[in-house]
């Protein structure tokens, strides 16, 4: 903590002392421009004194000599040394203004405007000095303040864990520039609050799916090791067991590893361009070969180029085809159809299942959510597939549109730019 005030005390002094060094550069240049503004003037004034005098002494046709201007009038002097300027200088080590017209000739002592300046410049110094003094203790004051919201961003970053990331940086005190870094600081944080939250939850739910393949497996393991060795009907039914739940894990985790490719942006997709009527009439024919009693039939089958990864989207095509063989009831139909709207690319798929009811349709494309029918068991799966689906299809510029109704069956539509 003490270091902490040390560096906030050195930053403010830093900035007290570069503003001292600003008010001194300027006390400088004003004390110049002073001078320059005072002895202009002087020397104009004691120009029209001197010159005044002069046409006093023609008028009055003085005798011809050099006189010095006093404060009791002109006194006569030897003036045969001296040479006339319109500038002031040094003679007999006196400050003075010598003109001369014809023979006349008129000195004008400057002591006193010397003495005024000094003094003059003395007072505005001390002045100035005070207000140096002033200015640069007010400075620390305001520097302090303003670097107040600063030191509560420190304190805020220090405090910051995995179990703090609730709490934000105070934005009281802090105007214009502070106040908009600490905006967008507290966004950062509700951004990386949000995303560890998701890894958590993410982390928890791939957790709990691979704990019951696994308990399982050990279940059957443990059988096979008591009875299984002398029981061939319980060493089949234990290796089927086995190998089913083995090739429920692999797709699991082949499922995660593409979550977490694409989330760290490692996943490249092998863009090109393609006919996706094509690939859909392919997807098409390689599912009515697995559809069993379901009836897959196509609706319309447009050519349509797109650009974009092919066996990414038929990826994601088969996700949505392999939803509706599995939540349609065996002698049920599932459609097919590509057409090009416009400027995108329309792929349906369509069946007359159970349908997704209304509080769920805002959740199917959560990570491992599964709707109630899903849940009871009857239907395999991670609940992973369409959120797969759907970043594959927001990597392509496209989006994901869903109508459905339960008992009347689903439409899925994936909508591709051309």
């Amino acid at each position: 903590m003490a270091q902490e005030e040390t560096r906030k005390r050195s930053l403010s002094e830093r900035i007290a002392g570069q503003y001292s060094l600003y008010l001194l550069r300027t006390m400088a240049l004003m004390l110049l421009v002073f001078t320059l503004v005072y002895w202009l003037t002087a020397v104009i004034y004691a120009n029209r004194v001197c010159s005044a005098t002069l046409e006093r002494l023609s008028d009055s046709q003085w005798q011809a000599g050099c006189y010095m201007i006093g404060d009791t009038g002109l006194t006569r002097i030897d003036g045969e040394e001296i040479e006339p300027s319109v500038m002031p200088q040094r003679a007999d080590g006196a400050l003075v203004l010598i003109r001369q017209r014809g023979l006349l000739t008129v000195v004008l002592g400057m002591g006193n405007y010397a003495v005024m300046y000094v003094a003059l410049i003395l007072t505005l110094t001390a002045v100035e000095l005070v207000r140096l003094r002033i200015m640069r203790r007010r400075a620390g004051q305001i520097s302090r303040k303003a670097l107040q919201p600063i030191s509560e961003i420190v304190t805020a970053a220090k405090r910051m864990s995995a179990s703090r990331l609730s709490e934000r940086i105070a934005a009281d005190g802090a105007r214009d520039e502070l106040r908009e870094l600490i905006d967008v600081l507290n966004e950062m944080l509700t951004r990386i609050e949000l995303a560890y939250n998701n890894q958590k939850q993410f982390v928890s739910d791939a957790s709990h799916e691979l704990r019951t393949p696994i308990a399982v497996i050990q279940g059957y393991a443990d059988m096979l090791d008591r009875w299984g060795k002398a029981d061939p009907e319980v060493r089949d039914e234990a290796i089927a067991a086995i190998r089913a739940e083995s090739r429920g894990m692999k797709e699991l985790v082949e499922q995660l590893l593409f979550i977490a490719r694409h989330e760290n942006a490692n996943h490249r997709y092998e863009m090109e361009y393609f006919d996706l009527g094509e690939m859909a009439a392919e997807t098409l024919r390689e599912t009515q070969m697995i559809a069993g009693d379901h009836h897959v039939e196509t609706k319309s089958m447009e050519s349509v180029l797109v650009h974009g990864d092919r066996s990414a989207l038929k990826q994601a095509l088969r996700i949505f085809l392999d939803n509706a063989l599995k939540y349609t009831a065996a002698d049920g139909t599932i459609a097919l159809s590509c057409v090009r709207e416009g400027s995108w690319a329309r792929l349906t798929v369509a069946d007359n299942g159970v349908g997704i009811a209304k509080e769920d349709l805002r959740r199917v494309f959560d990570r491992f959510y599964r709707t109630p029918d899903a849940r009871g068991g009857e239907v395999d799966g991670h609940g992973l597939g369409l959120s797969i689906a759907r970043m594959i299809v927001q990597a392509h510029g496209g989006r994901i549109e869903v109508q459905s109704r339960p008992g009347a069956g689903s439409r899925f539509h994936i909508l591709l730019p051309v």
